[in-house]
């Protein structure tokens, strides 16, 4: 066992009855009241980190079975905002727990017994691997600000890397053959960093906004529609992409360098885009029509400020919206407002990738069906059941933590194991 302070090393070795018969403070309430309070304190409390740990092991099985997919849910932590009414910081602790329970098997059984919170079972799984053991026993004796410490001293500092040669910067993109980007690129430490900062500043972002499940190359694409927006609209215009329709062709639609564009994609191109027609004569183009939006920017606004938000249920994004067609341009959809709806962009490509079924009328309120990819009926609202009986209470009474003093100066932990291909 290793010394956390000997303040906090003689207060667990005490008898944690004492800590519960201590008299009440002076101007406090009888003592007697004070220790039925504490009681009760004890039980509810135990209760509760049950609860939480039978959500985790809920969240835990999710992540096996991905079972949370198809719904036109973005990822476990949006399912989790939605099913459970939880904010995403909640939600996303939840799934960080869930996985835990592969990397921090003693720390998250002592969850599962009640004994610990689960703000303290979040935050002493963030300590190495290998001492999930020492803190599986110190989270039920240490506060949470306690365990910030312990696990902030117990992480191991880098090891000193060799000297290399400085790399050059460098930066690559290209199109494969299914008109996917890929890109790569290396930068000095002081450009990176700047680049970091943006894309970070850009992922948060779209998070606060309401887009649960963003990944990096949502902001990547934030931060260069964002450089785009900057400049003047001639200038956009030369930088603008431009796919092209030809009726004649047999690919109902290509890229400028001739690459079929997927269905799916002309489809949502075609929701909520520009049209620049183009008149040919013998396969030559001779003209040039005015540049119209896909939906009257009337009409979009009309949309836009009857929903409010994306329609989808449990998606709470608000800004970046899209204009959606319930029927398809194609099958003879209309721009009349019941056939329209805001959608988020991460949502309006679940659709046109048949991951997200909508159908019905947008002008009712409750008129819109949305449907998974199997089919099935997403419920608007979640809907909590109501308790039958009392929570399951831990095996042992809870006893919250001792509120000692913390020495950080004796705070040592055992270094990491050894690896033989270091």
């Amino acid at each position: 066992m290793f010394d956390i302070g000997q303040e906090l090393v003689y207060a667990t070795q005490m008898d944690a009855a004492v800590l519960h018969t201590d008299p009440a403070p002076a101007g406090c309430a009888p003592a007697e009241g004070w220790r039925s309070l504490q009681r009760r304190m004890q039980v509810v409390c135990g209760q509760l980190n049950m609860v939480h740990a039978e959500l985790v092991e809920l969240a835990a099985e999710a992540l096996r079975t991905r079972d949370w997919q198809g719904q036109g849910i973005t990822s476990l932590g949006h399912w989790l905002t939605w099913q459970a009414g939880v904010s995403a910081t909640r939600a996303n602790e939840v799934v960080r727990l869930a996985k835990a329970k592969v990397t921090h098997p003693e720390t998250m059984a002592v969850l599962a017994d009640g004994a610990i919170s689960i703000d303290q079972a979040a935050i002493a799984v963030k300590a190495p691997a290998y001492l999930d053991r020492h803190f599986g026993e110190l989270a039920p004796v240490a506060t949470v600000a306690q365990l910030k410490v312990l696990v902030r001293a117990a992480t191991p500092a880098p090891y000193p890397q060799p000297d290399t040669p400085e790399p050059t910067e460098s930066l690559s993109g290209w199109f494969d053959d299914n008109g996917r980007y890929h890109l790569h690129g290396e930068l000095d430490p002081d450009r990176g960093r700047i680049v970091d900062a943006a894309l970070k500043e850009a992922r948060d972002s779209l998070f606060q906004a309401g887009q649960e499940d963003v990944t990096w190359a949502d902001a990547l694409v934030e931060v260069v529609n964002r450089s785009i927006d900057t400049v003047t609209d001639e200038r956009a215009e030369r930088f603008r992409i431009n796919w092209f329709i030809d009726p004649t062709d047999s690919v109902p639609a290509r890229w400028i360098d001739g690459i079929a564009v997927p269905d799916w994609l002309r489809q949502w191109l075609t929701c909520d885009g520009t049209v620049s027609p183009v008149f040919t004569a013998h396969g030559r183009p001779v003209n040039v029509g005015t540049t119209q939006h896909a939906v009257p920017e009337r009409t979009r606004r009309q949309v836009l400020y009857r929903d409010k938000k994306c329609r989808v249920p449990g998606c709470a994004q608000a800004r970046w919206l899209q204009v959606h067609h319930v029927i398809h341009r194609e099958h003879g959809g209309g721009h009349d407002l019941r056939d329209l709806i805001a959608i988020c962009g991460t949502h309006h490509r679940m659709h046109h990738r048949d991951r997200l079924g909508i159908t019905g009328n947008a002008e009712d309120p409750d008129g819109l069906t949305f449907t998974d990819e199997h089919g099935r009926v997403i419920d608007p609202a979640t809907r909590p059941t109501k308790p039958t009986g009392p929570p399951t209470s831990p095996p042992q009474p809870y006893r919250h933590p001792l509120g000692e003093r913390l020495d950080r100066s004796a705070i040592y932990f055992p270094d990491p194991p050894y690896d033989d291909a270091a």
